[in-house]
């Protein structure tokens, strides 16, 4: 039990990567605090985790609210005492034209991907250095913040945003003893891209023939790196953005 004692905020907690991290980390000794507009979901997934013996807290949020934010920081350290790790995973994805990309969607993902983010990261700093004691963020990007896409400029630039932030905040909170890295996935069996593949916006066949390892990542890919990640046995780790992708970038081209 690698995190027995610590106290985590997980966004977009409630299905995905969000709520199998959220879930791993009680596993492995952690209190969880699952975090996103969901309600119901998010309720359910907290149950499922006090039920099997773990310590869950369920918490609306809007990551793009940063009064939101803090009131989840706020209940976090008044029910668990503390809050020792942050993952920033809730976000959004979209694809459009560039010359059609209309202003509100612009700013929804910026609000979203990028201002949500550093809500959530200066948040969570705050109280961290109020303990003394130094922390862990993890931020979720995407392996589009590194490569570009067609129709995805909305989407890569918050993302490659994501990625410069995880860097500056790293080297500014360092001599608080605060760790920030990002874990970059590339397509994921999420219920958002199952949704894109489903729907014949991206076949599957695709992905995979792009891919060099062939697949489509699971869940489970990510989830042991976020572990390692808010794990001690990675205190010296902090500015890495780390690409989870099956080689996707590593390729070069589209």
């Amino acid at each position: 039990m690698v995190l027995k004692g610590k106290v985590a905020i997980i966004t977009g907690a409630s299905k995905g990567i969000g709520k199998g991290i959220a879930e791993r980390y009680a596993r492995e000794g952690a209190a969880v605090v699952l975090a996103s507009r969901s309600k119901d979901l998010l309720v359910a997934a907290a149950g499922e985790i006090n039920a099997s013996g773990g310590r869950a807290l369920a918490l609306e949020l809007d990551v793009t609210d940063c009064k939101s934010v803090e009131s989840v920081v706020t209940q976090t350290a008044a029910h668990f005492g503390r809050l020792d790790i942050l993952v920033n995973n809730a976000g959004i994805s979209m694809a459009h034209p560039s010359e059609q990309l209309a202003s509100e969607h612009w700013e929804r993902a910026i609000r979203t991907d990028l201002s949500g983010l550093f809500y959530g990261c200066q948040s969570a700093a705050r109280q961290m250095i109020a303990q003394g004691e130094g922390g862990c963020i993890i931020n979720i990007t995407s392996m589009y913040g590194v490569c570009a896409a067609p129709m995805r400029a909305a989407y890569c630039s918050s993302k490659a945003g994501a990625n410069m932030l995880t860097k500056v905040l790293a080297c500014e909170w360092a001599d608080r003893s605060i760790r920030v890295n990002a874990i970059a996935p590339g397509y994921i069996r999420t219920e958002l891209v199952q949704g894109v593949i489903e729907k014949g916006m991206l076949p599957l066949g695709a992905i995979e023939k792009r891919t060099p390892q062939g697949r489509i990542g699971e869940v489970q890919d990510v989830i042991g790196l976020a572990v390692f990640m808010a794990s001690d046995e990675a205190r010296y780790m902090t500015g890495s953005i780390v690409m989870v992708d099956g080689g996707w970038t590593a390729y070069g081209y589209l």
